[in-house]
């Protein structure tokens, strides 16, 4: 049985786990501080599961909060999770663990999850998370799509709205300036949760955001869209306003509108989706 070190690197939390095919075990979590230190608390996780007699793992799969080099294993860019720029996991990996590594972002590695475990049915499907910022993961013909430089998928950088606010991006009227549970707590101050009991807010939301999943629905074709993140949690009344603005913005496409749901993983998703991601190191 194949067992994977898993590390989950985010804006808010970090967490570790040891992965089989069995499913995910030991998850230890907390919250995000210096890079090292998160890197050390996880080795730190590993050498005590050895000492208990637990199975060697073959190598480390990371999800990371943020743009990454899937090729080379490095940080691209550290907007959410400060600190991290540039980092190389592989010189980490082997020079802590003497491990192979496989790292990428969130949304990726989410759509991964949900592919291989959320027992969708289907070979075309687009993960969307929306947390603190929002990005998506493309499966298409069951194949993960990375692009040619492994950033496809930034759909909380299209533009919906002239809207003049900045987003972290530097441009203007972007999907997660708009709608990312960061943001909107900052515009209106006040948790997500409570703004979207207001069925007005609601309905306002949901028109920028279908706006952004049209873009996916176009260019992907996906049977379906799989919400996941905090946003997430607010569960049917969500995609039911999703699903309603979505038809509207694509009336004259609507045999492409396409199943919107939630995400049914809790903290284990991103786990098995790591798992999967070192699939291609062997």
């Amino acid at each position: 049985m194949a067992t994977t070190l898993t590390i989950d690197i985010g804006g808010t939390k970090c967490a570790v786990a040891i992965t089989d095919d069995d499913g995910v075990h030991g998850l230890e979590s907390w919250p995000t501080s210096g890079s090292t230190e998160n890197l050390e608390r996880a080795v730190l996780h590993y050498r005590k599961h050895l000492e208990a007699g637990g199975n060697p793992a073959t190598a480390v799969g990371v999800s990371f909060g943020g743009p990454v080099d899937f090729r080379t294993a490095t940080v691209k860019r550290s907007v959410h999770v400060p600190g991290w720029s540039g980092f190389d996991f592989g010189t980490w990996s082997r020079h802590a663990l003497d491990l192979p590594i496989a790292v990428d972002n969130d949304a990726k590695v989410g759509a991964l999850a949900e592919f291989h475990h959320g027992g969708h049915g289907f070979d075309d499907l687009v993960y969307v998370t929306v947390s603190t910022g929002i990005g998506a993961g493309v499966i298409s013909s069951g194949n993960i799509v990375r692009g040619a430089s492994n950033e496809a998928g930034e759909l909380g950088h299209t533009r919906v709205s002239d809207d003049p606010r900045v987003c972290s991006c530097g441009r203007t009227g972007c999907l997660e300036r708009l709608c990312s549970g960061f943001w909107i707590e900052q515009d209106h101050g006040r948790p997500a949760i409570e703004l979207f009991a207001d069925d007005d807010f609601l309905a306002e939301y949901s028109r920028f955001f279908a706006r952004g999943l049209s873009h996916a629905i176009l260019l992907y074709n996906p049977s379906v869209i799989v919400l996941g993140g905090g946003v997430s949690r607010v569960g049917t009344r969500l995609t039911k306003s999703l699903t309603d603005s979505v038809s509207r913005e694509l009336e004259s496409w609507s045999h492409m509108v396409p199943v919107i749901t939630t995400s049914t993983f809790d903290s284990e998703g991103v786990h098995l989706g790591a798992k999967e991601l070192t699939r291609d190191l062997f």
